[in-house]
C-alpha cells in the first residue's frame, strides 16, 4: 500500500512539474512574441524616418539590423511550435523546459537591447549636437566631410600641399606653394565639458619677377576652446574658435582653396540649440579674427589684407562681428536657411536661402533655389569716410545694397547641372552703388552666392549681376569627381579701377584613393577681365591632401 501510495505521489508531482514548464515555455514564447512586434515596429519607424537623412552605410546597416530582427522572429515561431509539440510528450523531464528557458529568454533580450541601442546610436550619429558630432573639428570642415566618431574624445591629423600659380599674357606670372599642416583633437566630455585644441603650421613661399622670392613660416594656436553640451540640444563652445556659416566662416588657407587644410578663425562664443528636430538654431559673437597665413588674432578682416575697393582701409580696426541664424528642414525635400549679420563698423545684413527638391522619378530630380540678401550701414560705417581707391576727394559712401538670386539643377544618377542668376543692386550714391560688403569672405570666393564659381563673386565686384552654368558629375563610387563651370559677371562701374566685365572658366578634378586617406584635386581657372583691372590670366592649381 505505500509503495502504491509513494508512486502516485510522484505520478501527480511530475505531472504537474511538466505542466507547471509548459505552461512558463509557453509564457514566454508569448511575451518576447509582443516585445518583438513593438520593437520591430518602433525599430521600422526610426528606419523610415532616418532613411532619408543617413548615407548609404547606415541605410545598410538598418537593412541589416531589420533583417535580424526578422530572422529572429521567425526563430522563436518555430520555438513556440515546438514547445506545443513538446507538450504532447508528457515523459519529457521537466528540466528540458528549465534548459530551453535559460538559453533561449535572456540571450534574445539583450539581443533586442542591443539593436535598439545601435539604431539610437546612429540616429545620434546623424543629430548635429551630439556626443558623437565634433563640430569644431577644422579637417573635416575643410574636406566637406561629416566629424562622425566614438563619444570618448578623438583626433584628426591633416596635410596640403597647394601648388599654384597666375599667368598672364604678357609672360608674367605669380606662384605660391604653401605647405599646411594642422593637427587637431577634442577630450571625452565630464559631465558635459569637453577640451578641445587644433595647431596650424605652414611654410608660405611666393615668387614673382619683380618681387623674387618670399617666404613665410607659420605656427599658430588657431584653436583652444572649451566647449559644454547639454541633452543633445544645447552647445556652447567659447575660445579660439572654427566658424561656418554662410557669411562668417573659417575657409581660408588660399583663395578659392576649398578642399585644402588650413583655417581662419575667430576669437569668441557660439551656441546651438536643437528648438526641434527639424530646427537648428545658431548664435554667436567674435571679437578678433586670425586670416591665414598669420599667426596672431587681429581686430581686422579681410579688406584690410585684399584691399580692392576698401585699399585705404589700411589697418583700421573693427569691433567684429555677431550673427544668429537658423536652419530649418521640415521636409526631407525642403530647407531653410534665414540669417542676421552685424559687421560692426561696416553694416547689418539679413540673409535667406531657401531649396525644395522636386523627384521626377528614383534617379532624376529638378532642385529650385532662392535667395535674397539686403544690407544697411552699422553706426556711422568706415565706408562713410574712406576714400575711393581713384579719389582723394569723394568717399565710397554709405551702404544700402539688396541681392536677389535664383538656381535651378538638374540632377540624373551621379551628374548634375546647375543655372544659376545673381542681381545685386542698391542706392546709386551707396558703396559700389549698391555692393554688398563682405569682411569675412572678400577674396576668398567662399560666400554663399549661388553665382560664385573660384576666382569672383558679385558680392566682390560691386553691384551689377552674374550667371553660372555648372556641370558636375562624380564616378567610381564618387572617388573620382569633376565638374566644369563658366560665369560672366557684369559690373556697374563706379570707380576708375573697377572691371565692369569678368567672364570666368573653370574645369576641375578631384580624386580620393581608394582605402587611402590621400586626396588630389587639381582645377584650371581661365579669367578675362580689362587690362586695366590687369588682363587675361590663367591660374592652374594642384593640391594634395592627405588626413588620418
Amino acid at each position: 500500500m505505500f509503495k502504491f501510495i509513494l508512486k502516485l505521489t510522484m505520478f501527480f508531482c511530475i505531472s504537474l512539474i511538466c505542466n507547471i514548464g509548459y505552461a512558463d515555455e509557453s509564457q514566454v514564447a508569448t511575451m518576447h512574441n509582443a516585445g518583438e512586434s513593438q520593437l520591430f515596429i518602433k525599430q521600422a519607424s526610426k528606419l523610415t524616418r532616418n532613411e532619408s537623412q543617413q548615407s548609404e552605410p547606415i541605410k545598410n546597416n538598418a537593412a541589416t539590423l531589420a533583417e535580424g530582427l526578422d530572422i529572429k522572429k521567425f526563430a522563436l515561431a518555430n520555438e513556440s511550435s515546438t514547445s506545443v509539440m513538446s507538450n504532447s510528450i508528457e515523459s519529457m523531464p521537466a528540466h528540458h523546459f528549465k534548459r530551453s528557458e535559460s538559453q533561449m529568454s535572456e540571450p534574445i533580450r539583450n539581443n533586442d537591447a542591443t539593436l535598439a541601442e545601435d539604431i539610437d546610436i546612429e540616429a545620434l550619429k546623424n543629430k548635429y549636437i551630439s556626443p558623437y558630432n565634433y563640430t569644431q573639428d577644422p579637417i573635416a570642415y575643410n574636406m566637406g566631410i561629416s566629424s562622425v566618431a566614438g563619444p570618448n574624445g578623438t583626433y584628426h591629423v591633416g596635410l596640403s600641399q597647394i601648388n599654384t600659380s597666375n599667368i598672364f599674357f604678357d609672360s608674367s606670372a605669380v606662384s605660391r606653394y604653401d605647405l599646411i599642416g594642422q593637427a587637431w583633437g577634442q577630450t571625452e566630455r565630464f559631465h558635459g565639458f569637453a577640451i578641445g585644441a587644433g595647431l596650424q603650421s605652414a611654410v608660405v613661399v611666393q615668387q614673382s619677377r619683380v618681387a623674387g622670392y618670399n617666404t613665410t613660416g607659420v605656427l599658430s594656436l588657431e584653436q583652444a576652446y572649451l566647449d559644454y553640451e547639454y541633452k543633445d540640444a544645447f552647445e556652447i563652445t567659447g575660445g579660439n574658435i572654427l566658424l561656418t556659416t554662410p557669411w562668417v566662416n573659417s575657409i581660408g588657407s588660399f583663395p578659392g582653396a576649398t578642399y585644402a587644410n588650413g583655417n581662419n578663425t575667430y576669437q569668441g562664443i557660439t551656441t546651438n540649440i536643437q528648438v526641434a528636430p527639424s530646427l537648428l538654431v545658431t548664435g554667436f559673437r567674435a571679437f578678433t579674427y586670425l586670416q591665414y597665413p598669420n599667426d596672431d588674432f587681429q581686430a581686422t578682416n579681410l579688406y584690410n589684407t585684399n584691399g580692392g575697393p576698401m585699399a585705404n582701409l589700411g589697418n583700421t580696426t573693427t569691433s567684429g562681428v555677431a550673427g544668429v541664424g537658423g536652419i530649418w528642414n521640415p521636409s526631407d525635400n525642403y530647407n531653410l536657411n534665414l540669417w542676421f549679420y552685424q559687421f560692426y563698423d561696416y553694416a547689418d545684413m539679413w540673409y535667406a536661402d531657401n531649396q525644395y527638391t522636386l523627384a521626377l522619378s528614383k534617379d532624376v530630380s529638378f532642385i529650385f533655389g532662392a535667395q535674397l540678401v539686403n544690407q544697411s550701414s552699422n553706426g556711422s560705417a568706415i565706408t562713410s569716410t574712406l576714400l575711393r581707391p581713384d579719389s582723394t576727394t569723394q568717399t565710397l559712401g554709405g551702404i544700402n545694397s539688396n541681392a536677389v538670386g535664383l538656381k535651378w539643377s538638374i540632377k540624373a544618377g551621379d551628374n548634375m547641372t546647375t543655372f544659376a542668376y545673381n542681381n545685386v543692386f542698391g542706392a546709386k550714391n551707396s558703396y559700389l552703388g549698391g555692393g554688398i560688403v563682405t569682411p569675412y569672405t572678400y577674396g576668398l570666393e567662399t560666400d554663399p552666392l549661388y553665382t560664385t564659381p573660384a576666382l569672383n563673386s558679385i558680392a566682390e565686384l560691386g553691384s551689377g549681376s552674374a550667371y553660372l552654368i555648372k556641370n558636375s558629375l562624380s564616378f567610381m563610387d564618387n572617388s573620382l569627381k569633376a565638374s566644369l563651370a563658366f560665369a560672366q559677371f557684369f559690373v556697374d562701374q563706379t570707380y576708375a579701377n573697377q572691371p565692369n566685365m569678368i567672364t570666368e572658366y573653370d574645369a576641375a578634378l578631384q580624386y580620393t584613393i581608394p582605402k587611402t586617406a590621400l586626396n588630389l584635386w587639381s582645377r584650371v581657372v581661365y579669367v578675362s577681365q580689362p587690362d586695366y583691372a590687369g588682363g587675361d590670366f590663367w591660374q592652374p592649381r594642384l593640391i594634395i591632401n592627405y588626413n588620418f
